[in-house]
């Protein structure tokens, strides 16, 4: 039965990237018990200055310094809730760009995923593009990104596309024989092979020639 509902995807978690050590005097067993106002200000604050060095200065500029001088804490302050430069930073990276896809059961999985291919393509195409992008090649060489890339930005978005396709399914309009993450895998890859290569432009248009040859292939064939 058709209606209306929402798979919603927001993104804040904190994760341990070790590509900065913790020395004995950044210690977080030195730092005070968290859970009052005051250090939820402190939190907050470090994601905005964080983020702020992102937007001006990539991933270059969110030094632990640069973060705790331009939130006004220490870097103790920061050691209670990220072990490591890049943890702040990608923490951030979802602070400020906290994206929040909302699919609308329309009963056409074309014109769902159509719509919902757009607005990750338009958000791609500013700051924010630019950020994953450095984020994305940053990974390559550190095996903790990569994973915090994964759990926190791909797998979240993967499970609600997931959902859209399988009801597709479950009403016979694709397949019952497709391979779901292989159709993921080629509906949204070339989003991400533009935005690293810059070969062709992150326009519109592209959502729906995706989806209208993807789907092509995995649609039931009436006879």
């Amino acid at each position: 039965m058709n209606g209306l509902y929402s798979i919603r995807v927001s993104v804040r978690f904190v994760h341990e990237l070790p590509s900065e050590p913790v020395t004995s005097s950044d210690s977080p067993s030195a730092a005070p018990a968290i859970g009052r106002p005051r250090s939820e200000r402190a939190r907050l604050a470090t994601l905005e200055a964080a983020a702020d060095l992102l937007v001006e200065g990539g991933l270059a500029a969110a030094t632990m310094e640069a973060i705790a001088a331009r939130a006004g804490v220490s870097k103790v302050t920061i050691y209670k809730w990220w072990s490591s430069r890049g943890a702040v930073a990608v923490d951030a990276y979802f602070h400020r760009f906290d994206e929040t896809y909302t699919y609308v059961d329309t009963g056409d999985v074309a014109a769902d995923l159509t719509t919902q291919i757009r607005l990750l393509l338009e958000s791609f195409r500013g700051r924010a593009g630019e950020i994953m992008a450095e984020l994305i090649g940053r990974a390559q060489s550190d095996p903790s990104l990569a994973e915090t890339l994964r759990t926190g930005w791909l797998v979240p978005r993967r499970l609600a596309t997931a959902t859209v396709l399988q009801r597709a399914v479950d009403r016979s309009q694709l397949r019952p024989d497709i391979d779901i993450p292989t159709v993921m895998d080629q509906l949204y890859a070339p989003l991400y092979w533009r935005l690293m290569m810059g070969h062709q432009a992150l326009d519109d248009g592209l959502a729906g020639e995706l989806v209208r040859n993807i789907l092509e292939g995995a649609a039931v064939r009436h006879t």
